[in-house]
Parts: C-alpha cells; structure tokens; sequence
C-alpha cells in the first residue's frame, strides 16, 4: 500500500492530551507545522491546561472539545476537519475522539493506527524506550507526515509578558508542585537549599497546587509553606517572597526575568526551558531523558539506580523499590546549588539567549 503524504491538511485539528504541564513542547510541533502549511491550525489541549491559551495564539487557534461521544461526533462534522493529529505518545489516550474521526471518513488521521483500508494515511507517534526526547519524537512525526527531512529548526518564540510587580533586582524562582509525590521526600533538602540560595539571589518561592489531583495525603499550599519557613533563617525569610498558584500571566513574566529556575513543578521547569532561562529539575520514577525541560541550558539531578525510569507516561505513580524513592535520597540541597553555580558560571553562548 502506497502511503498518501500530507500536502494540504484543509482544516486541521492537533490534539494534546499529554499532561498540561508539557505543553511547551507542543509548541515546537505547531511552529513546524504553521512554517510548512502557513495557515494556523485548530489546537484541543486537556480542559485544565491554562498554559495553552497564554502561548498558543501565534502558532494555533485553541478549541474546547465536547467531554461526550455524540455531541464530539457533531462537533468534528461541524468543523469539516481534513486531518487530525494526535500527539499523545499513549496509545489509550482520545479513544472517543479516534473513533469520531473514523466513523466520520477523516482524509488523514495521523498518531494512531486507524482500522485496516480505510484510508491511506497510517502514522503513529514514534514514541520508544530509546530516551529520545519527546520534542525530537515530535520532529520525526512531523517529517514522516510531509515525507521531507527538517535540516533546520529552531524554537518557537514566546512574546514577553510585562509585568509591574517584577522586582527591579536579580532574582531566582523555586516552583515546587506540591502534589508531586517526590516533593515530601525532598522537604529537608529543600528547606537547606532555600537558606544556601538566598544569601546570593533575591528568591521567588512559587508553589502549585492542583487541586484536581490531591488526595488525602497531600499537604496543602500553605502547610507546605510554612513547613519551609520553620528552619528558614531570618535573611532566607527577609529575600523570599511567596506566590501560591499565581495566574499564568504572572508565571511567566516571573520566569522570563529569573536568573534560574528550579524545583520539581514541570511547568514552571518547561517554561523556562522554552525561554532560555537556566533551569535544575529533580527527577524521581519518570524519564528525563524523555521528558525534561528542551533546552541546553536545562540540568536535571536523579538518583541512578537500575528501577528507574519505572513509568513511561506522566501521571499516578507506586514506587515498587523496597526502600521507597530511593531514587531521589542522593538530592541534597548543597548538591542543588552547587549545581546551579556551576551552570551560571558556563558562558551563555548567543545562539542560546
């Protein structure tokens, strides 16, 4: 069977169900795709994902999908849509929306295996255990699709976002996501690496709570915060200030002007990564080969041990090592800033900023 490439997609929807926090990398897709076919195409992120609507405008026109089968099915025919896209690696993911575009004779659906001759078009995800980033894995999808090769590229430019309230001053942001299971392994180290950082940066303590996905056992914002502030010193409380769920906006102008970025909030982390700005990511079960800020001057600690990676997609993790999160017990805090140090003393190179 002769496979039919993507010339002229018509009406387009991409579709981004991987977890909010990655949508940066999303946007590496959409400028290729928006360089090749030159008109904007419709881009459905998961309903929580705020970033989309901040980032997306120049390279796509966001669209909210219906949650049920046959209000999507009248959606999609409303749209007349000629191709869809899918970008989740997971191949469980969209099951409805996959089905919608069969029943509905789509020209090409392009990111799962559609049902044997129906059409010509049959290109899943590269997505592999071979550590390749998942930006890169987008890239090869993208070349399989027009059937050429990208001899260059580069990323997508993000307009800058004023904002009155960024202190004048250098200063550092630590994004911590509290829901994160890793981040009650690495209180104490936290609580060290805030008293080490702030004798030299004015510091940006940014903490996510994503209340959708909290359980019992997950502290909230303000008991974490001032679990933080116990051991704090009086100078560490005197240059930290303290921001809980800040509106996007606010995100990312903080990100943009920090000196670095660090902790374990993906999105804060990814931001950063798609700006420039320096940025340290503690890893524990996932793959950060994979799924690590895409940048050069991204830096990732991790604990090396034969269990991890232990999960291949985002989402609930069980650690199954007999001494639990073993991976993250060698992150200490004098290692983070020792990291960071080093990291600003490399000479940013022009291309890079």
């Amino acid at each position: 069977m002769k496979f039919q490439r993507i010339q002229f997609p018509g009406n387009t929807l991409i579709v981004s169900s991987v977890d909010f926090s990655y949508t940066p990398f999303v946007l590496h897709f959409l400028k290729l795709w928006k360089d090749k076919f030159i008109r904007k195409a419709d881009l459905a992120l998961p309903q929580n994902a705020e970033t989309g609507s901040a980032l997306i405008a120049e390279f796509a026109e966001s669209v909210a999908l219906p949650r049920k089968f046959f209000p999507l099915l009248l959606f999609l025919r409303s749209r007349r849509y000629k191709t869809v896209v899918f970008l989740n690696p997971d191949p469980k993911a969209d099951r409805a929306l996959k089905w919608a575009t069969r029943l509905l004779f789509v020209k090409h659906r392009a990111g799962f295996a559609p049902l044997k001759g129906f059409h010509t078009l049959n290109y899943s995800l590269p997505f592999n255990k071979e550590n390749h980033h998942f930006v890169h894995q987008l890239k090869i999808f993208f070349e399989y699709l027009i059937g050429e090769k990208i001899s260059a590229w580069d990323k997508p430019q993000v307009e800058a976002i004023a904002d009155k309230n960024i202190p004048a001053e250098n200063f550092a942001v630590l994004a911590i996501d509290v829901t994160e299971p890793a981040t009650t392994r690495l209180t104490v180290q936290l609580q060290k690496f805030i008293n080490i950082a702030a004798r030299n940066l004015r510091l940006v303590l940014m903490v996510s709570e994503r209340t959708a996905t909290e359980s019992q056992e997950t502290p909230t914002a303000q008991f974490f915060a001032r679990t933080l502030s116990e051991t704090m010193t009086e100078h560490a409380v005197k240059m930290t200030e303290l921001m809980v769920n800040p509106p996007m906006e606010k995100k990312l102008a903080f990100v943009r002007e920090a000196v670095w970025v660090a902790g374990t909030d993906a999105e804060a982390l990814n931001l950063a990564g798609l700006m420039g700005v320096a940025n340290l990511s503690l890893f524990g079960p996932l793959n950060e080969r994979v799924w690590q800020p895409f940048s050069t001057r991204s830096r990732v600690l991790a604990g090396d041990f034969s269990c991890r990676p232990c999960t291949e997609f985002p989402g609930k993790i069980t650690c199954k090592n007999p001494q639990e999160w073993q991976c993250m017990s060698g992150v200490t805090g004098e290692l983070m800033a020792a990291t960071l140090t080093g990291m600003l003393q490399r000479r940013q190179s022009p291309a890079q900023r």
